[in-house]
C-alpha cells in the first residue's frame, strides 16, 4: 500500500505540474515563458509546446531549435506581438510540406539586453487553444518528390525607396507552384526557382534595382527604376 500510495501522489504532482505549466492568460503565458528560458528548462518549454501531429524528426529539430533560445545573454523584454503582414505558415522544401501543428494567434518576442553584434532578439508563434496559451512549432508531410533538391533561392530589392514596395513572387519548390506578397525588400528560402516576381513602386523618390540568386549565384538584375511603376521578372 506504501508503493501505491506513493505512486499516487506522484501522479497527482505530475498532473498539478501539467495544468500549472498550460497557462490561461497572456501575462501567465508570458511569465511560465521567461521562466522556461532563464531556467534553461526543456521540461519547462516542452509543456508550454504545442507538438500534435509532430513525427519524431520533428521533435528532435524542435529539441535542437530551443538551444538557440536558451542563452547566457540578459533578457531585456518579452511581450506578445500580433503575426507580421508577410508572416507564412506553411513551407514546402526538401521534398516535405511543413505547416504550423496549429493555427498561430500571433508571436512572442524576446529581446535580449547588451547584444549591438550578435543575437539581439528571437521570437515563436503562438496559438490559444481551448483557452490555453501554447507556442506552437512545426509539424512536416512527406510529398514524395523524386525530382532536383531544392537549393536556396533569393530575391534582394536594393536602393532608395526599398522598403515601400511591394513584392509579389511566384516560385516552384519541390514540384509545388507558390505564390506569396512580401513585405521584406530580401528574402530568402529552399525552392527549385522563382516563376516571376513583380515589384511594384508608387513612390516618386525611388530608385531601385531587382536581383535574383539561385544556390548563391546571380541569375538575374534588373535596370535601375526610378520614381512609380513594376520591375518584372519571368523565368
Amino acid at each position: 500500500m506504501k508503493t501505491l500510495h506513493s505512486i499516487t501522489i506522484a501522479v497527482i504532482i505530475t498532473s498539478t505540474l501539467a495544468l500549472a505549466s498550460e497557462p490561461k492568460t497572456p501575462e501567465g503565458f508570458v511569465a511560465a515563458f521567461s521562466t522556461a528560458l532563464k531556467e534553461k528548462s526543456v521540461e519547462k518549454l516542452d509543456a508550454l509546446t504545442y507538438l500534435v501531429g509532430a513525427t519524431d524528426a520533428d521533435k528532435e529539430q524542435v529539441k535542437r531549435a530551443q538551444q538557440i533560445i536558451f542563452t547566457d545573454k540578459e533578457i531585456d523584454l518579452i511581450s506578445l506581438q500580433p503575426l507580421p503582414e508577410d508572416f507564412q505558415t506553411v513551407f514546402i522544401m526538401r521534398g516535405k510540406k511543413l505547416e504550423p501543428t496549429y493555427t498561430p494567434s500571433g508571436i512572442i518576442l524576446t529581446k535580449y539586453s547588451g547584444t549591438s553584434n550578435g543575437l539581439n532578439s528571437t521570437s515563436s508563434p503562438y496559438a490559444v487553444i481551448d483557452g490555453k496559451y501554447f507556442l506552437i512549432t512545426t509539424k512536416s508531410t512527406d510529398l514524395g518528390w523524386t525530382g532536383p533538391a531544392d537549393k536556396t533561392i533569393n530575391f534582394m530589392v536594393m536602393g532608395r525607396g526599398q522598403d515601400k514596395v511591394v513584392i509579389k513572387a511566384k516560385w516552384n519548390a519541390s514540384g509545388v507552384d507558390q505564390e506569396q506578397i512580401f513585405k521584406s525588400p530580401s528574402t530568402a528560402f529552399m525552392g527549385q526557382h522563382f516563376d516571376q516576381i513583380t515589384v511594384t513602386s508608387t513612390d516618386d523618390d525611388t530608385d531601385i534595382t531587382l536581383t535574383i540568386l539561385e544556390a548563391g549565384k546571380e541569375i538575374f538584375v534588373s535596370q535601375p527604376l526610378k520614381g512609380k511603376g513594376v520591375l518584372e521578372y519571368k523565368k
